[in-house]
């Protein structure tokens, strides 16, 4: 018996560091793809909200609805970053990062802290936390800094209500300041984003199950009513139903299923050899196969706690009830207010950026079977032997959503190469934000403010001597490439432009940071950016995998007629070797 004793803690000690190390490796890996693939200019729908953040005084722009979303508090971020950083999305990026860090330290502190279960169950714990937040998959909201300040924001304003409620549950005093806590954070919540009122709902099922005073109860019911009320009052539009676009309740239902179970759907296409439709998307059944199996699981944890009201101490316990019905709730939310938007587009039932809440559910749900089988002998092993196998599981979706991360993160790098020229390039900017005309519009700001991709001040090399630039300072880098004329496309003001692509690297090690074109006369006309990765060129050289050696780049008022020269600009001084650029045969490198 004792050896068996001996043996048995053996495997569970073995478990718990292999446990400690993949959660260690999923988190080095999901940070790593997250820096090496994230936004770093302005992106998406927030062309728009930043042409309202310039053009109407700050507290307007913070009060106004957007796509039926306040999102008072994040505008509060962005204005202050471009009032004092220049709209520096790399800042934005960062305190996105520090706020999804930040919920997940608030998931750890509660399962460290609970005393039910054991270390293993707390390990177990701590690897669904770190995959759930750190996977690859919610790329879509986590790799644009904006975007993930927008959605961690309201997670971690509702963990930090759900916090201070378990501690009220507790006894913790004083009672007061835990209350203001709650409020506080759940109205940080609520005006981040449309799904943080959500909190609301969750935070009345939680008090309720845990048997709180009526005063309790009543403070954070009619906390939630201001809030609604403090919405509803706020300029711009509110979430509407027309006839047209009114549903069933088993489509409604399909709906929030296939929500739920869009995970599962990419985790399975990653392991097959053929990339997923969206045609093929939109048709499978796993998602609602998946949701089904989730709903139903979701409605076997919550609904004993509502009728019985013994939601006991345990802080794990708590937290992933919260987690759970929050993301519920915030899915509910976003089946009524984007029932238009799935009529339009029946793809939206299971697009990606959804798997930013749908993930925290799963993760809420599989918190809570860890906290209940901890103590059952016969399910304690398959449940978390199961759960330790989600990074392996998923590791394929998630190093495929990090190479899509960096795809992105190239196209938005090329588009602002276009603008830092000043060229019209409507197909590189239309990536950038369905409406060209929004972009370019704001980008006339951004240029005359020095913001975004415009406060390096590349921009000003445009038009001046090749020769005024560094002071003059030439060095020898080996500078080998070859860059050509691609198509033809025109400047802002109407001239005939060149886009150019090509590749080049400096002393067969490294890659440029910039290339300046310039004419015979060694006048700059324009300037390309690495911006693509080329594998042939990468194995040949031995560069890194992903390594951007391929550039995109212009030339303003182009003369095909005219000899074009290519000099690397880095490090206060240009080469003194020059490429020339041509139609198609590539050019050797010359002193």
């Amino acid at each position: 018996m004792a050896r068996s004793g001996n043996f048995g803690d053996v495997v569970e000690r073995i478990f718990q560091v292999t446990t400690g190390i993949l959660a260690l490796a999923f988190l080095a890996s999901g940070i790593l793809f997250l820096w090496n693939g994230h936004v770093t200019v302005t992106a998406f729908d927030m062309w728009h909200l930043y042409t309202v953040s310039l053009n109407q005084p700050f507290w307007q722009a913070a009060l106004l609805k957007y796509g039926s979303h306040s999102m008072f508090f994040p505008t509060l971020l962005w204005s202050i970053d471009i009032a004092w950083f220049r709209s520096n999305q790399q800042l934005l990026f960062v305190i996105g990062l520090a706020l999804l860090i930040l919920s997940a330290i608030v998931l750890l502190v509660a399962t460290w802290q609970d005393k039910t279960i054991g270390t293993t169950a707390k390990l177990v714990a701590t690897l669904v936390v770190v995959v759930a937040n750190f996977s690859m998959t919610r790329a879509s909201i986590t790799a644009i800094g904006p975007f993930n300040c927008i959605c961690s924001l309201v997670v971690v304003g509702a963990l930090a209500a759900f916090y201070a409620l378990a501690l009220i549950c507790g006894g913790t005093r004083p009672y007061w300041t835990l209350m203001v806590l709650v409020v506080t954070s759940g109205l940080i919540a609520s005006f981040s984003f449309g799904s943080g009122f959500a909190v609301w709902p969750t935070l009345l099922i939680l008090g309720w199950s845990a048997r709180l005073s009526w005063r309790t109860l009543g403070l954070i019911l009619a906390a939630g009513i201001v809030a609604v009320i403090t919405y509803g009052v706020l300029p711009g539009a509110a979430p509407e139903i027309t006839p047209e676009n009114a549903i069933s309740l088993g489509t409604a239902l399909r709906r929030f299923c296939s929500l739920l179970g869009t995970p599962f759907l990419y985790a399975a296409a990653a392991w097959s050899s053929h990339a997923l439709s969206p045609a093929a998307a939109q048709s499978s059944n796993i998602p609602v196969v998946c949701g089904t199996l989730g709903l139903g699981l979701a409605a076997g944890a919550v609904m004993p706690r509502l009728v019985r009201r013994d939601l006991g101490t345990s802080k794990l316990q708590f937290i992933a009830l919260a987690l759970t019905v929050f993301n519920f709730v915030a899915m509910g939310f976003i089946v009524i207010g984007r029932t238009a938007h799935m009529h339009a587009s029946p793809g939206e039932v299971v697009a990606p950026r959804y798997m930013f809440w749908s993930s925290l559910f799963w993760a809420g749900l599989f918190l809570i079977f860890v906290q209940n089988v901890d103590s059952k002998k016969w399910a304690r092993w398959p449940t978390f032997s199961a759960l330790s196998a989600l990074p392996l599981l998923i590791f394929p979706e998630h190093y495929q959503a990090a190479a899509w991360g960096r795809h992105v993160h190239l196209i938005m790098e090329s588009a602002a190469t276009s603008l830092i020229n000043g060229v019209c390039d409507t197909d590189m900017v239309a990536q950038m934000y369905p409406t060209p005309a929004t972009v370019y519009s704001l980008a006339k700001q951004y240029r005359q403010r020095r913001l975004d991709m415009f406060a390096d001040g590349l921009q000003d090399w445009i038009g001046v001597s090749e020769t005024n630039l560094f002071g003059g300072h030439y060095k020898s880098v080996e500078l080998k490439g070859s860059i050509a004329v691609q198509s033809l496309v025109r400047c802002a003001n109407g001239a005939p432009a060149a886009r150019v692509t090509g590749w080049a690297i400096e002393r067969e090690t490294s890659i440029p940071k910039q290339l300046i074109l310039v004419n015979a006369g060694g006048k700059v006309c324009g300037l390309a950016r690495p911006t693509e990765i080329r594998t042939n060129i990468n194995g040949q050289y031995k560069l890194p995998k992903f390594a951007t050696s391929g550039f995109l780049g212009y030339i303003r008022d182009y003369n095909p007629q005219t000899p074009y020269f290519v000099r690397s600009a880095d490090d206060n001084r240009l080469s003194r070797e020059t490429l020339r650029v041509t139609s198609s045969v590539p050019m050797a490198a010359s002193n």
